[in-house]
């Protein structure tokens, strides 16, 4: 039923082919950066019914600082089915770079791309070629290329040649609407990965094709009000200590990152939070307390909650073994106290304890990870039948 009803939503769609541009255009307009966007898409094919993206302006990643983050979220037609992803970007003053970001396979393994050497997936100034007609291709596309180099967590050091071709001006008709002047441009990503994008002018991405899925735009909503600051908390795991980590910290990222502090990985998990000193979010996302647990009585771990009623408890019932270190570590939203359930444009992140004498805590978006975790002897923490222990802006 679901394929049927997605196919009348989408009757009428077409791409029709309008005239060259005889001079080069800028893009800049065709990727705009707009801080707390959301765009919503269906599929037509692939794995996926629908997916939501959010950008977060002034993110930082890898050592690179002024990106706009994009959080997908997936709603998967069946599993295994990757359901969460964030890319970073950059407009430059030659176009639009992106930066790597993390994701997980079908499968749930999880992983981390960072460029040092970005790609440059839209060229600015450029100029589109000529639509011949149906199987007739494209003449005088421009094209561009890109060496891109960095490391990914599964794979290693990365290094590979990227090819694109502007291909020609086009009209798409979508769900969210019919969209002229669409720029469609095809990429060559190393020497497996090809896809199709159509960019339209102030919207951005309204179509997405590859050999797995194809995607198209059917909404867009733009901030009306404030935006709250988001960031990134990001996950770790010492393996000698069998213990996870999460902070939300630059200076503590770099210190884990380039070693010194000792034996931490990331795993290629974390999830968005609200900054400590956002005020116009004061009152709505609550603020997260950080305590450290002192090693003189056996802890040497730390523990994270958005409850001011936990704070208060854990300060009240053990000053001495667990240590207040922030009253305001960074702000979360925070579930129904009955049922778990997040408040709308927020996603439950699960908490549970390995109830051991080497208390430790995980934190994560991922079901199947919480579920893991359960199977290892792990104990569930939070509220409703899910153990929702806070909610993560999208």
């Amino acid at each position: 039923m679901k394929r049927l009803l997605l196919a009348g939503l989408l009757t009428g769609f077409s791409i029709s082919g309008s005239a060259a541009m005889s001079s080069p255009m800028m893009t800049t307009s065709y990727f705009p950066l707009v801080d707390g966007a959301r765009y919503d898409y269906v599929f037509v094919s692939g794995p996926h019914t629908a997916a939501t993206a959010v950008m977060h302006a002034s993110q930082s990643w890898a050592g690179t600082s002024g990106l706009t983050s994009v959080h997908m979220s997936y709603v998967c037609q069946s599993l295994p089915c990757n359901q969460d992803s964030v890319d970073f970007y950059r407009m430059d003053p030659d176009g639009m770079r992106y930066f790597g970001g993390d994701t997980a396979t079908p499968d749930d393994t999880h992983y981390m791309m960072s460029f040092s050497s970005p790609e440059w997936l839209l060229k600015s100034p450029v100029t589109p070629g000529t639509m011949m007609g149906s199987g007739m291709g494209y003449q005088s596309a421009e094209s561009w290329q890109t060496s891109v180099a960095g490391m990914n967590t599964m794979m290693g050091a990365q290094g590979y040649m990227s090819s694109y071709q502007a291909l020609a001006l086009e009209t798409v008709a979508t769900p969210a609407g019919t969209f002229t002047n669409a720029l469609h441009v095809h990429e060559q990503r190393g020497s497996g990965y090809q896809r199709d994008v159509w960019y339209a002018p102030g919207i951005g991405v309204v179509r997405w094709m590859d050999g797995v899925e194809e995607a198209l735009l059917s909404k867009v909503t733009m901030p009306t009000g404030p935006v709250p600051k988001v960031g990134m908390a990001v996950e770790y795991y010492h393996a000698g200590l069998d213990h996870y980590f999460m902070t939300a910290d630059p200076a503590e990222m770099n210190a884990l990152d380039t070693g010194r502090l000792t034996g931490w990985q990331r795993t290629g998990m974390g999830f968005n939070v609200v900054a400590a000193d956002d005020v116009a979010a004061a009152g709505i996302a609550m603020p997260v307390c950080r305590f450290y647990g002192n090693p003189d009585y056996g802890l040497d771990t730390h523990f994270y909650s958005g409850s001011a009623a936990e704070c208060a408890a854990v300060q009240q019932n053990w000053p001495q073994q667990w240590m207040l270190e922030s009253s305001n570590v960074f702000r979360v939203y925070m579930p129904d106290n009955a049922t778990g359930a997040c408040p709308t444009g927020t996603s439950p992140v699960y908490r549970s304890w390995n109830a051991r004498v080497d208390t430790n805590h995980r934190y994560t978006m991922d079901s199947a990870v919480q579920s893991m975790m359960m199977g290892r002897g792990n104990v569930p923490e939070g509220y409703g039948a899910a153990a929702v222990a806070m909610c993560s802006p999208q």
